[in-house]
């Protein structure tokens, strides 16, 4: 091994030959809040990109995405200060109180940054289909206007919250759907009402179902004005009907359960759109815009992230580091509002959405490849030799999606790939890595490892058992990570061993990206587990491999394929890209975009 600025620094630049492959981008999200009573103009110095202006109106946070590292620099009276920002996390400008002079300070919110060794998050699907939320509308027989009325003064209002949502998130939204539901007269509980709207709705086409109902008036005081079960639920309920409320308050509650859905908890903050009482005549006053506080600009800053470049639609589908840096911002918001129970819940619902449940399902599907393991063992089964080769591995493939078809259908896919990971790990890879040592050991203890050990045998893929480590750590890595990140880890440590290891492997790196493309047809429903556990066969997945180059140190490495950041590398990684997505197993499924994640 290298020292640890070399093993960084080729991580780096695996990350910029992917991004070779696919278009590069932003990987980092930072917040800038203006504390003052004039518009602050700054200058963006993104590492990696031309430097940008930045004006930030009085009140308002800005959200900032870069893909490696990012410096502000700004005059404080005659001064020009530049300072180093760090990724996940907010800042915000104020006045000194001694000389009137501009500073910059950080807003602390819990353990500072982003959480040690995380890696990036992965690529960046199509702007025109990833950063769209589609929507259906929907108002209950209680609407007193005709369709043509309510559906124009809705249209209106969504893309009004749409502008400020992509504003502060990078999100918009887009109508695909109008419809009606006949809501229960009867009911006067306003969350038993959300349940009958969830169980009479189906948001299909869409992926969120916004319902405004005529049948409960808009009161003042700390009441629901409207309401949604926490980030990423597929319904939310408002309140539609009351002569008094103006239509720029109806927009500011309509914004304030989208900032619910992305995450956003309440704030403390007079101005923002998300504290906890709307009312109060806010925007009545001139000049007066619906705006997000920077700490909640951030949390849905980072959702937004994860919705574009990663296609969530769950909590439970949310990647690890931002997962941590949101319960680490919930804890700094139930400190400061005690009385407020909103980021309290959201606390429970990250706790329920990440774990325990993953943590037990891909336990079950791993205990039940062990116990096959067991029965097939030589010990068990009195033959002479240990089964081995690509048969040993279809059997455990086949196994652990006949166990995977025994947890929730929503984390099935998921408890699979990770359990087969951790299963095909005969090193301390996944143990040992940080972003992923974690879940590793609170799903397997160490005599669990060793019983595992004991009777895993030979797996392989093309007859190579390395290349079966490969194909299922990377498919591990894939959920855990994403399909980028996952490539980039990969190919950083082709380009490790290429400085005094074994040498630089297209080999493995073939299987490195089979593994990751049989992740997300998995984890995207175009692979069957009814049909992975009939019938899984190695060479349906893995494409011949005997041909590509293996060993190649770094001399005889850039010898062949020139600079590292050159095109004779990425084109290589394509062909390789092409051989696989040409195997009928894939080739029965969508075509896959790219090398990138899904």
């Amino acid at each position: 091994m290298f020292p640890a600025a070399r093993r960084f620094n080729t991580i780096i630049l695996a990350l910029q030959i992917v991004g070779a492959i696919a278009c590069p981008v932003a990987a980092e999200v930072t917040v800038l809040a203006n504390r003052t009573s004039q518009a602050v103009e700054l200058m963006l110095l993104p590492a990696g990109e031309p430097a940008k202006n930045m004006t930030i109106a009085a009140g308002d946070s800005r959200p900032v995405f870069y893909k490696r590292a990012l410096r502000v620099r700004y005059r404080e009276g005659p001064m020009q200060r530049e300072y180093t920002l760090d990724p996940y996390s907010a800042y915000f400008f104020a006045m000194r109180t001694d000389n009137g002079l501009l500073k910059l300070e950080k807003i602390g919110l819990g353990e500072e940054g982003a959480p040690q060794n995380a890696p990036p998050l992965p690529q960046l699907k199509p702007a025109d289909s990833a950063a769209t939320i589609p929507v259906k509308l929907l108002v209950d027989d209680d609407e007193p206007t005709h369709r043509q009325i309510w559906e124009a003064r809705l249209r209106k209002r969504v893309a009004k919250a749409s502008k400020i949502l992509e504003r502060y998130s990078g999100l918009r939204l887009q109508v695909v759907a109008i419809e009606t539901w006949d809501s229960d007269d009867a009911q006067h509980d306003f969350f038993q009402s959300l349940r009958e709207f969830e169980r009479e709705v189906n948001p299909q086409p869409a992926r969120l179902a916004i319902g405004f109902s005529s049948q409960y008036r808009i009161a003042h005081g700390r009441v629901h004005m409207g309401g949604t079960r926490g980030p990423l639920h597929p319904y939310i309920l408002l309140k539609e009907r009351s002569p008094q409320v103006r239509e720029t308050e109806r927009l500011e509650l309509l914004v304030h359960e989208l900032g619910h859905y992305l995450g956003a908890s309440h704030s403390p903050e007079p101005h923002s759109v998300m504290r906890p009482v709307l009312t109060g005549g806010l925007q009545r006053s001139v000049g007066s815009r619906v705006q997000f506080d920077p700490v909640n600009t951030l949390l849905i800053a980072m959702m937004g992230e994860e919705v574009r470049r990663r296609g969530v639609r769950r909590l439970s589908d949310v990647s690890r580091p931002t997962r941590q840096r949101m319960r680490r911002i919930y804890g700094v918001l139930r400190k400061a509002m005690p009385n407020d129970p909103a980021a309290e819940r959201y606390l429970r619902l990250l706790g329920r959405s990440t774990a325990p449940s993953l943590v037990e399902d891909t336990r079950q599907v791993l205990q039940a490849v062990v116990r096959a393991a067991k029965l097939r063992h030589p010990a068990q089964a009195k033959r002479k030799e240990a089964p081995s080769g690509d048969e040993l591995t279809n059997f455990y493939v086949r196994q652990a999606a006949r166990a995977a078809q025994q947890v929730a259908p929503e984390r099935a896919g998921q408890a699979m790939l990770l359990a087969l990971g951790i299963f095909m790990d005969d090193t301390k890879t996944l143990r040992t890595f940080p972003a992923t040592s974690v879940f590793v050991t609170r799903v397997e203890s160490q005599p669990q490892r060793r019983e595992r050990l004991a009777v895993l045998g030979s797996p392989s893929m093309r007859g190579r058992r390395d290349l079966a480590k490969h194909f299922f750590v990377s498919a591990h890595c894939t959920v855990a990570l994403g399909g980028q990140a996952a490539q980039a880890l990969g190919l950083a440590k082709e380009m490790s061993d290429a400085h005094g290891g074994t040498g630089f492997s297209f080999a493995d790196l073939a299987a490195n990206r089979a593994g990751i493309v049989f992740a997300e047809k998995l984890l995207a429903g175009q692979l069957s587990l009814r049909e992975l556990a009939r019938a899984f066969s190695v060479e349906d997945y893995l494409p011949p491999v005997a041909d590509l180059a293996e060993g190649l140190g770094a001399e005889q490495l850039q010898a062949r394929y020139g600079q590292a950041g050159g095109q004779s590398l990425p084109a290589e990684l394509k062909r390789i890209e092409r051989r696989i997505l040409a195997l009928p197993a894939y080739g029965r499924t969508k075509p896959a975009a790219s090398l990138s994640a899904p």
